[in-house]
């Protein structure tokens, strides 16, 4: 892919890769989305063994993100780099359909379920506090915090299965790819750490340690909205 106009924060990359460029590992270097199987698989075995022992989601949930933190990194470094119109491509008539139908379905939703929610909470506020506005605030505070750890998986969730999506479009899923579309300009005086940046940044890595991450938050999410409601 061709250079695109300069984006913010490229020369501050550039000065950090200058000081990583001749301390990669040779192995790490010729072969980074491996390298980035094996941390994420040796983790992973550390997280199984947390779990048969039954260790708390708070210390298994850290350890997940350390699993993921080189894939979800270097996707980061790779999406800042480059400019959005490295992901335009023509879309059919069809897919243009597709993609706005499921788009408004998904809306109509969450509209649905925001209005069931709502009244659902307005009730149960009713039933619980009465007339007693201090009780209402307390039990809406309640609620408030139970749905909370809930909004920040999905969020988090989001983000994973977002920059999974950019990441398949702009470089595909071979492990080192040959054609793509992140900028030429990516660190093109930094042969070893663009390698290893564009390979850590694969779209199966970062799905499989993601996936991880939002099952144990999911985990650690329910923890949290028990003790609130304790």
């Amino acid at each position: 892919m061709a250079s695109g106009p300069g984006v913010r924060g490229q020369r501050l990359l550039e000065r950090s890769g200058r000081r990583l460029e001749p301390v990669h590992p040779e192995f790490v270097t010729n072969h980074p989305t491996a390298s980035g199987w094996i941390w994420f698989g040796a983790l992973a075995i550390v997280l199984i063994v947390l779990d048969v022992m039954r260790a708390p989601h708070a210390v298994r949930v850290p350890l997940s993100l350390i699993a993921a933190a080189p894939a979800l990194l270097a996707a980061l470094l790779v999406l800042s780099q480059t400019p959005r119109s490295h992901l335009e491509y023509e879309e059919s008539v069809l897919g243009h359909f597709f993609s706005r139908f499921l788009g408004l379905m998904s809306a109509i939703v969450l509209w649905m379920g925001s209005v069931v929610l709502g009244a659902a909470v307005a009730v149960q506020l009713a039933a619980d506090a009465g007339t007693d506005p201090a009780g209402a605030w307390d039990e809406a505070w309640d609620i408030f915090a139970f749905i909370l750890p809930f909004v920040v998986v999905v969020l988090w969730a989001a983000l994973i299965l977002r920059c999974v999506s950019y990441l398949a479009r702009l470089r595909g899923w071979a492990a080192i790819p040959s054609r793509h579309r992140i900028p030429d300009s990516l660190l093109a005086e930094l042969p070893r750490t663009r390698r290893v940046i564009v390979g850590l940044a694969h779209p199966g890595l970062l799905l499989a340690s993601g996936l991880v991450t939002i099952l144990l938050l999911l985990g650690l999410a329910g923890e949290l909205s028990q003790a609130a409601l304790s």
